[in-house]
């Protein structure tokens, strides 16, 4: 399951490169965000000891941050976990599929086209959550960049370290760093969430309608 749910996500963060190109490589800034989507979001490192964390961090910052602050670290939270559950979903569909029969060796070393694994998409399903998924992003994505622009964000983050360093989630605060520093560098990020919010959007309205 593991080498084929790497496959998903390699396959994934090349077509948002491609989707987004126009950001990615037109748009000073917007260059790191797809090493954010690979190392943070949908592979990031030590996922299974952050994931085992995170509950106890969200219990732990609400004695210590503002309820605005608690409610969007919980929906980056949520973000995590629903989209580790997607691709894991989606994994599922190759494996009963094209991917049937293969070694673990043989699914590392593989390759896929987007269309592909759009198809897989379609089969796996989980239209609620797809959708869900993509605004929780784009919200997300407006979150950090909220944060780049506090002028005393490491005040701001050092309670939220010490909580989450008491319950061993220290990768998600990594994961909050990375994406304010990301963000310090964009000058709106508003284009961008609008776009992605309407092409991923375009793009599971499709598949939902050709797979349903």
């Amino acid at each position: 399951m593991r080498q084929a749910q790497a496959l998903v996500v390699r396959q994934t963060i090349n077509r948002l490169e491609e989707t987004y190109a126009d950001f990615i490589q037109g748009i000073k800034g917007f260059e790191r965000i797809p090493e954010f989507f690979r190392e943070h979001l949908y592979s990031p490192p030590n996922k299974d000891k952050r994931d085992a964390a995170l509950e106890n961090l969200y219990e732990k910052l609400k004695s210590v941050t503002g309820p605005e602050m608690t409610e969007n670290i919980h929906n980056l939270i949520v973000l995590i976990q629903l989209t580790d559950e997607l691709d894991v979903t989606t994994a599922k569909v190759a494996l009963e599929g094209p991917l049937k029969g293969m070694s673990a060796e043989e699914i590392e070393n593989a390759s896929i086209t987007t269309e592909q694994l759009n198809d897989w998409i379609g089969k796996a399903g989980c239209w609620e959550d797809r959708h869900r998924q993509v605004t929780m992003i784009g919200n997300t994505l407006a979150f950090f960049f909220t944060l780049s622009k506090l002028p005393l964000i490491k005040l701001v983050m050092a309670p939220i370290r010490v909580a989450a360093s008491l319950v061993g989630a220290g990768e998600l605060v990594n994961t909050m760093e990375t994406g304010y520093q990301i963000s310090r560098n964009i000058k709106d990020m508003k284009p961008f969430v609008d776009a992605f919010n309407e092409r991923e959007g375009a793009l599971l309205n499709r598949l939902q309608k050709e797979y349903s």
